[in-house]
């Protein structure tokens, strides 16, 4: 019987994603110009969330528990006001502490929106651009590798050289195409991610990316169901309008992979080693619903990514703002 196939680890080509507590230890330590690993973490955190829209959550539930605190002529728990102080608070030290005169005052809204539109506009379109130009080269290079012609084309060249005697084929005949335009392209989403950043992009999308990741923590308070009257937590995501899935978590590790693998592409030798780098992030990228992350461009409808999406009850950062 056939040996049973080993499951794909990443781990040992691709770049590993950091904990959320080394990222914010990075954050820390960062500059105001600096662009390192951390800041284009922060990007796709920000860019994902505000596709699914993320962001929204905290607004529709306080909405809903104080609604359902009144109806039940009850007073609002102490869970409401921790969600309002995220809301309204936004200080931001944790993160911006090394950088002089960096507050939450700084992040407002319409920096906000001009960064996840910049990112809208830049990465998004790069990312699918690369994944493109990834699958097309690993399609050339099986059609090639599978075409019965091509084969018999090549054993019959390295009979004909050999006289007969079962010679090699000759160079290149079986070889995976060249790299050039997935260079490119990865080259495409580094300028992309630099054009997105620009003037105080950074900054801003620490911020976003800090915002998402403490608002899934809230969401995971077994307690928030029975504060807006929800039997369990599906019951309370349905009600929020939202969908929320334990996928998302891992759909935002690889991605956040995929894009950390791009950014170090310019590292990878020619070579053995650049083939199985490539042919191991296409398979990542063949894990991330791209039809579906590009569907929800403008969220204009209700459709929901594997992770976090659903109807929109406000506007990005919530039309009833707390700020």
């Amino acid at each position: 019987a056939p040996a049973p196939a080993t499951p794909v680890s990443f781990d040992a080509v691709l770049p590993v994603v950091p904990s959320d507590e080394s990222w914010i230890m990075a954050l820390k330590a960062g500059g105001v110009l600096k662009i390192d690993q951390s800041s284009v973490l922060s990007a796709v955190r920000a860019a994902l969330a505000s596709r699914v829209r993320l962001y929204e959550i905290p607004d529709i539930l306080l909405d809903r528990m104080e609604r359902f605190a009144d109806e039940n002529e009850e007073q609002v728990t102490a869970e409401f006001y921790e969600m309002r102080d995220l809301v309204t608070r936004r200080s931001y030290a944790e993160i911006f502490a090394s950088i002089k005169g960096m507050d939450g005052r700084f992040v407002t809204e319409t920096r906000k929106k001009q960064l996840l539109q910049r990112l809208d506009e830049a990465l998004w379109p790069s990312l699918s651009g690369f994944q493109a130009a990834l699958k097309g080269w690993q399609d050339a290079w099986m059609q090639g590798s599978a075409n019965p012609a091509i084969l018999m084309s090549a054993i019959a060249s390295a009979v004909a050289v050999s006289g007969g005697a079962g010679g090699m084929m000759p160079p290149g005949m079986m070889a995976p195409p060249d790299t050039s335009t997935l260079r490119d392209a990865a080259e495409g989403v580094n300028n992309a991610i630099n054009r997105a950043f620009r003037g105080t992009g950074v900054q801003i999308a620490a911020a976003l990316a800090y915002d998402a990741t403490k608002i899934r923590e809230v969401i995971t308070n077994p307690r928030l169901p029975a504060l807006i009257g929800a039997p369990n937590r599906d019951q309370m995501l349905k009600m929020l309008g939202v969908a929320v899935s334990p996928t998302y978590p891992r759909l935002e590790q690889n991605l956040a992979r995929y894009v950390l693998a791009i950014i170090q592409v310019k590292d990878v030798p020619s070579g053995k080693e650049e083939v199985q780098y490539f042919g191991y992030l296409y398979m990542l990228g063949m894990q991330i619903p791209w039809d579906e992350i590009n569907g929800l461009a403008g969220r204009s409808n209700g459709k929901s990514v594997t992770g976090i999406g659903g109807r929109r009850v406000h506007d990005q950062f919530g039309s009833n703002s707390h700020d």
